[in-house]
This record gives C-alpha cells, sequence and structure tokens, in this order.
C-alpha cells in the first residue's frame, strides 16, 4: 500500500546482478543521483555467489566470443573472490553502495496513469507495493541463470538435499553426476576433477545427446581429456528417467536405456529460463523463446520507460555483455531525463 507522498526516483533498478550493478555505476557518471537497485538477494552478483565454486575463474566473455567493454565499468578476469571484491570497490568508488535495497523478490511493474513506475514485490505470498518509492524509468536485470531449469521427472522430498543445481554443498570424497551438455556442466564436471581439496571426488558427466555439441571450444577439450583418461565418467547418450533413494549411496538414478546409477549427490547444469513471469506482468511483450521485445539501441520495451538489459535478452551470458547494455540503456534515460 503506497504512502501518500513516496519518493520519486530517476531510476529504478531491478536486480543487482553484473547488468544491474553496472547500471547504477552508468547512472552515478551519468549525473542520475536518484536512483535505487533492488534485489531479491541478500547481496549484489548473487549468481557469482551460488553458481561459482571457490576459487572459480569469472571471464568476461561467453563461449570463446569476445566482447569488448564499450561502457565505463570493466573488469579483470580473476577469481570469484577478487571479482566480488572488485565490484565493492567500484560500487564504492561511484558512491552507490547506498543505492542497493536487498531481499525484495520484484513479482511486476506497474506504470500509473501519471507515468510513474510502481514496484511490486511479494511478501508471505501477498503482493505490496514498495511503500516509499516510484519510479520515472526502470531497468530490468533479471537473468536466466536466477530460475535455474529443472528435469520434468520430480525430486524425491528427502533427496532435494542432494540434488543441487550448483557445486557449492560437494564434500570431498563423494559420487557427484553432473547432469547437462552445455558449459556450465562442462566447467563443473573438469573444475570439480582439478579443484583443490577435492581430489577423492568421483564425477559422472550425463547429458542426453552422445557428444558434446553445446560446449564452447575450451571446455569440450578438457572434457574430452578427462572422459578420454578416465578421470571423468563417461555417460553421455542416456537420459535420465527418474531419481529415487539409493541403497548403497543417496542417490539411486534410473536412466532411459535401463540402467541404473547410484550416487552421493547429482548437480544440474540444464541452463537458466526467461523470467518470463516478471515482464508478462509488467507489460512487456515478448517473443520467441520468451525473449522480450526490445529496441536494439536503447534496450527499451514497448512500454515507454521500462528497460530490460543483460542476459535475459540474448542467449549470450557475457558479463561484459551486460556491463554494454547497462551502458546504452542509462544513456538513453539520462539523455530524455535532460
Amino acid at each position: 500500500m503506497a504512502q501518500n507522498n513516496p519518493k520519486t526516483v530517476d531510476l529504478a533498478i531491478i536486480g543487482a546482478g553484473p547488468g544491474g550493478m553496472a547500471a547504477a555505476i552508468e547512472a552515478k557518471l551519468a549525473g542520475i543521483e536518484n536512483v535505487m537497485v533492488i534485489d531479491k538477494a541478500p547481496h549484489h552478483n548473487d549468481m557469482i555467489h551460488k553458481f561459482y565454486k571457490k576459487g572459480k575463474r569469472v571471464d568476461k566473455d561467453w563461449m570463446g566470443i569476445k566482447f569488448e567493454f564499450t561502457g565505463n565499468v570493466t573488469f579483470e578476469e580473476c577469481s570469484k573472490e577478487d571479482y566480488i571484491q572488485q565490484m565493492n570497490d567500484k560500487l564504492s568508488e561511484a558512491g552507490v553502495l547506498d543505492k542497493f535495497e536487498y531481499n525484495h523478490e520484484i513479482i511486476r511493474i506497474e506504470k500509473e496513469e501519471d507515468g510513474l513506475f510502481s514496484i511490486v514485490y511479494a511478501t508471505d505470498g501477498i503482493a505490496e507495493a514498495l511503500e516509499n518509492m516510484r519510479a520515472k524509468n526502470v531497468i530490468l536485470s533479471v537473468g536466466r541463470m536466477g530460475k535455474p531449469n529443472k528435469p520434468k521427472y520430480k525430486f524425491p522430498k528427502e533427496l532435494k538435499s542432494v540434488l543441487n543445481f550448483n557445486l557449492s554443498k560437494v564434500q570431498n570424497g563423494e559420487h557427484v553426476m553432473i547432469v547437462g551438455g552445455g558449459d556450465t556442466a562442462g566447467e563443473y564436471a573438469y573444475g570439480l576433477i582439478e579443484m583443490e581439496g577435492m581430489e577423492d571426488c568421483v564425477v559422472t558427466l550425463n547429458y542426453r545427446q552422445a557428444e558434446i555439441k553445446r560446449m564452447n571450444p575450451i571446455n569440450t577439450q578438457m572434457c574430452m581429456k578427462y572422459l578420454d583418461n578416465g578421470k571423468l565418467i563417461n555417460k553421455l547418450g542416456v537420459d535420465v528417467a527418474s531419481v529415487e533413494p539409493g541403497t548403497e549411496r543417496a542417490i539411486k538414478v534410473n536412466f532411459t536405456d535401463g540402467t541404473t546409477g547410484e550416487y552421493d549427490r547429482a548437480v544440474y547444469a540444464l541452463g537458466g529460463t526467461t523470467p518470463k513471469d516478471i515482464l508478462v506482468n509488467s507489460g512487456v511483450k515478448t517473443g520467441e523463446w520468451d525473449v522480450p521485445v526490445y529496441d536494439e539501441k536503447t534496450f527499451e520495451t514497448n512500454v515507454k520507460g521500462l528497460y530490460t538489459i543483460g542476459d535475459v535478452v540474448t542467449d549470450q551470458g557475457s558479463i561484459a555483455l551486460a556491463f554494454n547494455h547497462a551502458s546504452d540503456a542509462v544513456k538513453d534515460i539520462a539523455s530524455k531525463l535532460k
């Protein structure tokens, strides 16, 4: 329920991942002081926190495709920990750390009759508008990986703790099955083999296709190296039919060819899905694969003043590309605010 005189910001940014964070810095540099960034997580770059194992390298490019920085925000490729520190430093230097508001899951953006936007979030199943704020412009920077794809079969309740979507819970010595055929699956598989302190893990790579076709050349080469020397167990060319509690290990996996296997943990790397609900609920038109319809130069959607950036508008999950999108969107917003 809105207050009588809520604060009006020039720009509300939904999502504090790479794109949202860069948008906040670009806004400050463009002279837009009245900004708020809102995220459902307790910190910025939540997907890096969640999906990157300790020490994992953070790259600016995607699947071997090189992207050059075109805006003001850049970073040096480095470990997960160093990347987060770099981002903290950049946000601090720009003076925007106090512009971030966490632990609000936004479900839609409502454009009011006066042209301002209300930000609607969910709490305990009830939709409420942020009481203290409305916005002249909004940037949606909500990525695909925030909502990872899940398999069609059900997860038994008693197995949910060992059916994961990243490596954060893996313990040394576990038999781990990685499910997926893309770059994340490959990086999880060979990364776990090479990871310091995980030398005793037994790693299996499962994907329904018999050949690796979706990974970039480096990840393909690394996975094939370990598949060939036997350090990575090959379970390609067959899909998982179902999972159930095991007898020798936590999980029994039933494959579609009639074989079974038992593992201590399964890690699913099946990609992410476009967060269609927030787009549709906000009046944004979507096209093929639920990708929002937007201006390719400014990233403004069919809803005037509502922009969308990052991997929600492309299947190329590059951090550099998200930074560039942020720069282009903020330039357009700044020009209209003058």
